[in-house]
């Protein structure tokens, strides 16, 4: 397992524009820059969770493309924790018609509630084929299906030369649901899943400990 981050990168990190975090751009531009993030990138959930959850829309995805960091030399970038829709492994790419060159493939039950949950990695698994060189990175995929599943899910992604996930946010809920990931997975990028300046902060440190802890390098 090789870790393609260090703690002054999350690639993962939900702001109130444009889904369910709690802060703004620019207020987690100016929060990075306190603690001496070097990268960060918003990648706020796609169109078809943003409607799922009922989330109410706040901003226009469009005015992204203009924005820069005024605050400091944080590396702040947009992108977007695309959702797996359906069995034949469609994907929701974009916010509000706008994709991102990031996306995180995820999936949640809200989106694409299955009827056997086994069929979940049989649609990741058709995603990553169905659209090369789009899908980014795999998110939190130990969360929601079972050892078995998440493991092809990994084997799928090695092969095509894709990062995991290791999503602090779940991952310290649970640290040994997710050793078939720390086990199997050739590159992992380790993220907060931030949706309050808190977890950007220390997510990703609490995890890192956590590893340690459980005998692997971080």
């Amino acid at each position: 397992m090789k870790i393609l981050n260090t703690e002054k990168e999350d690639y993962h990190v939900h702001s109130i524009s444009f889904s369910d975090g709690f802060n703004t751009i620019d207020e987690i531009a100016v929060f990075a820059g306190k603690i001496g993030m070097k990268k960060i990138m918003i990648t706020d959930h796609s169109q078809a969770c943003v409607d799922a959850l009922k989330l109410a829309k706040k901003g226009f995805r469009e005015i992204t493309r203009d924005w820069k960091n005024p605050h400091n030399k944080v590396d702040v970038r947009f992108g977007v924790e695309a959702d797996l829709l359906n069995k034949d492994g469609d994907v929701c790419f974009h916010i509000q018609g706008y994709e991102s060159e990031f996306s995180i493939l995820s999936f949640h039950k809200d989106v694409y509630p299955p009827k056997d949950k086994s069929k979940v990695a049989d649609a990741f698994i058709k995603a990553i084929n169905k659209y090369p060189g789009k899908i980014s990175l795999i998110g939190h995929v130990c969360q929601d299906i079972d050892e078995s599943s998440a493991n092809k899910v990994i084997l799928e992604a090695n092969k095509h030369k894709i990062p995991l996930e290791l999503n602090a946010r779940y991952f310290l809920k649970n640290p040994e649901k997710w050793r078939v990931l720390l086990d199997n997975a050739d590159q992992v990028i380790i993220n907060s899943d931030a949706h309050f300046l808190y977890d950007i902060q220390m997510k990703q440190k609490d995890a890192r400990a956590q590893l340690r802890k459980m005998g692997y390098k971080a």
